[in-house]
């Protein structure tokens, strides 16, 4: 093989590597190849492992009879966590009877707090419907039993009688006054007086002048008259009110006759759901307390403001006559109103007119019973509806408020209904962001929500899961096209789903991202007049979205390529390496390389961090740089303290750099400028150190092989020398695409996993890292042992230094 093969073998000669770390094949690095296994006849995602604990969770809680258990299902986005939970909610409500109805009744004490009922499923609209027909029915008969010739006759009888007595009465009072040359005359506002005028019929709108002359007697006789006159109204007044009293009465007996049966009828059919039989009561006495809206007539295309069907109406909150078992209620966008209810207003007359017919149900009145679904991160962008929410839990009823109303002018006569008692679970669906952010640092959450269901964002590529797994793909393929989709096919997609976990040994549990790759592969096959998805068609739906995605990706290469960026994949350089890092763009991740340089001098300040001196760098990048400091403090201070200057930084990095991944790097290129050993510039490296020199796991490992890869392949011909170090723990979660797999199989480019310091150390150098003996010597000629030189040549110098100047410190 070429060059990369002589060093596999080692060198004997002093001071150089004894071995290499074994590179990586085609099989450890490309995508794992699955066989599709028997899918199962019935299957769900929450059968996944990576849905277990969710599902036992989600059962727990609906199973549970308990204050505050309800649920929060939190997983990765894309993960079917809405979709399936309300799939296996369904299932779960399915062998459990439909819940009780509600509705809204007048409360004829107190007009403005409707009172709620419950009803049997069913019954709400039985009884809006029974209702309807008994005012109607009502109307009927009150019309009929008071247009009757006895009830007309017996009126009239009265009527006349009390006419003729009190008509005697006054006939009495103006013979008398006659008598006296005196009249009863109507003034102009119809009242009547005694006056000194000729006879005057009472009734007349016009009287007669008085006379000029009126002497003492008969003004004396007239005020006698007067007060009789004052007396008679008065009794004529009592005989009026008594005869509407009795007409009231009549009505009353007549009424009541007329309806009794009617309304018995229907209150008998409702005796046993609790107190609605004490409203019936109620109702049959306010129909007899007010016939007269059943009397009245209602001009066309009038608001019926206060009649008898408005009176006696059912507003129906919570309706279950079509439904077989509790409802399960999605609520998009929960607003106050969209849960909780509203109350609207018409506006008749220039004003604004509402009643309890108008109290209009929300999402909690219709999962009554059932089970009430909301996204957290929409709940948590309202968060007065998630404190009023917390207050329904807390209280199990459920008010209806007219925030929309607060600071305004107040409407006499709203309606504030009364509470109805909540029975329902809530089930809360987030991201783990949304769930660690906003709702667990709630001292409250805990009170109401004490079940967590947890998705694992992955799950273990075992067979279970796999056959599953290729159920679920097929499924999906079968939604997408009528063809289908070819086994082969779904053994690539089951290897894409290992590349989206990062992780040779496990499936991402975010396989609704597989559909979308499937409809694009869809798309494809249709123009060329195909429905079945194959292998090519999938391979070729992901290069096409890499293409549609990577414009930002393909400039940064272009850079490197002509030089704006500086890199360099061949020859060697001291105190120069390649690091390695990925840019997630959220639709588009890839790796690049980065130049990482050392330059060390007399000092005594350690590791310079240029990043950290200029606020460019993160804190976790700043710990890794004094992680590195520890390591070389503990390898080089072990007889003498060590005094160097050595200036780190990222080449021709603008934006700021965070997270240790390039630690291992950063401590190789120190080690490179102390020794004065030239590094590799065909290899790139990644991995985070710790201060004992172990190798430590980093992400996006697969990203930045390929970014390193690419920019190699870019500079021309690969040399078959190219390659990239990463911890060997890292070497699981490489899911590389064919062309850099097919470039491993050729052995042009190569990955090498390793565990130390030292292993990495003498890959880049080709010179052995060297071990220390038990006096804390190098051997002279590895890397150690000359950086050990220019250490204690830098100790001299500065020693040499405070002598000649007389420095004590």
């Amino acid at each position: 093989m070429a060059q990369s093969n002589t060093q596999a073998k080692g060198f004997t000669m002093a001071g150089r590597a004894s071995k290499s770390p074994k590179t990586l094949t085609r099989k450890d690095i490309g995508y794992p190849e699955f066989k599709v296994g028997r899918v199962p006849e019935k299957f769900s995602v929450f059968d996944l492992s990576s849905h277990t604990r969710a599902r036992e969770a989600l059962e727990f809680a609906l199973d549970i009879n308990g204050h505050g258990f309800n649920a929060f299902v939190l997983g990765e986005d894309r993960a079917g966590r809405l979709t399936e939970t309300l799939t296996f909610l369904e299932k779960v409500v399915a062998e459990r009877p439909a819940p009780d109805d509600w509705v809204y009744l007048n409360n004829f004490r107190r007009p403005n707090e409707p009172a709620p009922y419950r009803l049997p499923a069913g019954d709400a609209i039985k009884l809006s419907k029974d209702m309807e027909r008994l005012v109607q029915k009502v109307r009927d008969a009150l019309s009929k039993a008071f247009a009757s010739d006895e009830y007309k006759a017996q009126i009239k009888s009265h009527g006349d009688e009390i006419n003729q007595e009190v008509n005697g009465m006054f006939q009495a009072l103006r013979r008398e006054a006659e008598a006296y040359g005196l009249n009863l005359v109507s003034l102009p506002d119809g009242s009547l007086t005694v006056a000194p005028v000729k006879a005057t019929p009472i009734g007349e709108t016009t009287a007669l002048a008085a006379s000029p002359t009126v002497d003492a007697a008969q003004a004396k006789i007239r005020h006698h008259l007067n007060e009789r006159l004052v007396e008679v109204s008065m009794v004529a007044g009592e005989k009026q009110a008594q005869f509407e009293a009795w007409v009231s009465e009549l009505d009353r007996s007549i009424g009541d006759a007329a309806i009794a049966g009617l309304v018995q009828v229907v209150a008998k059919a409702y005796k046993n759901i609790d107190g609605l039989g004490n409203w019936f009561v109620a109702m049959h006495e306010d129909i007899l307390d007010n016939l007269i809206l059943f009397r009245a007539e209602q001009a066309e295309g009038e608001m019926p403001i206060g009649g008898a069907s408005q009176r006696y109406a059912v507003n129906v909150i919570a309706d279950h006559s079509e439904s077989q078992h509790p409802q399960i209620v999605l609520e998009s966008n929960p607003s106050y109103e969209n849960l909780f209810g509203r109350i609207e207003y018409r506006r008749f007359q220039g004003g604004l007119f509402t009643d309890f017919t108008l109290i209009r149900p929300g999402a909690l009145h219709r999962a009554n019973g059932g089970i009430l679904v909301l996204r957290a991160e929409d709940l948590a962008m309202n968060p007065l509806t998630w404190a009023f929410l917390k207050g329904a839990l807390r209280d199990e009823v459920v008010r209806i408020e007219e925030l929309g109303r607060e600071g305004s002018v107040a409407v006499a006569g709203s309606p504030k209904p009364r509470p109805i008692p909540l029975e329902f679970n809530v089930v809360l669906i987030g991201a783990p962001q949304a769930y660690y952010a906003f709702f667990s640092v709630d001292p409250e959450y805990r009170t109401h929500f004490k079940v967590k269901a947890d998705i694992d964002p992955d799950m273990a590529a075992n067979a279970a899961n796999r056959r599953i797994y290729a159920g679920l793909i097929r499924r999906m393929a079968e939604d997408a096209t009528s063809g289908g989709i070819e086994d082969d096919a779904i053994e690539c997609l089951l290897g894409y789903a290992c590349r989206l976990s990062e992780d040779r040994r496990r499936l991402t549990a975010r396989y609704e991202l597989l559909d979308d790759v499937l409809r694009e592969a869809v798309a494809l096959e249709g123009r060329h007049r195909a429905d079945t998805i194959s292998r090519n068609c999938l391979v070729g739906a992901l290069e096409s979205r890499v293409h549609r995605n990577a414009r930002i990706e393909d400039r940064m290469h272009e850079a490197i390529s002509d030089g704006t960026v500086m890199i360099t994949t061949k020859g060697k350089a001291v105190g120069q390496i390649n690091a390695l890092v990925v840019r997630d763009l959220g639709d588009h991740a890839f790796g690049a390389p980065v130049r990482v340089t050392a330059r060390a001098s007399v000092g005594h300040l350690g590791a310079i961090n240029i990043e950290r001196q200029v606020a460019l760098g993160g804190p976790i990048q700043q710990k890794g740089m004094l992680v590195l400091q520890g390591f070389l403090a503990g390898t080089f201070a072990r007889t003498m303290p060590i005094s160097f200057d050595c200036s780190v930084t990222f080449e021709q990095s603008y934006g700021g750099v965070e997270g240790d991944s390039a630690s291992l790097a950063e401590l190789i290129s120190i080690l490179s400028a102390l020794a004065g050993v030239p590094l590799r510039q065909d290899l790139a490296i990644t991995g985070s150190v710790n201060q004992h020199g172990r190798a430590q796991a980093i992400g996006g490992v697969t990203y930045k092989a390929e970014g390193f890869h690419r920019a190699c392949r870019d500079a021309g011909k690969l040399t078959g020398t190219q390659g990239v170090v990463l911890p060997a723990i890292n070497a699981r979660n490489l899911v590389l695409e064919s062309d850099v797999a097919e470039a491993v199989e050729a052995g042009q480019f190569h990955l090498y996993p390793i565990d130390t310091v030292e292993q990495a150390v003498e890959l880049l150098t080709g010179v052995e890292a060297g071990k220390c003996d038990r006096k804390g010597q190098f051997p002279p000629d590895s890397v150690f042992g000359r950086a050990m030189t220019t250490l204690t040549e830098f100790d001299a110098i500065i020693t040499h230094r405070k002598r000649a100047t007389g420095d004590r410190d």
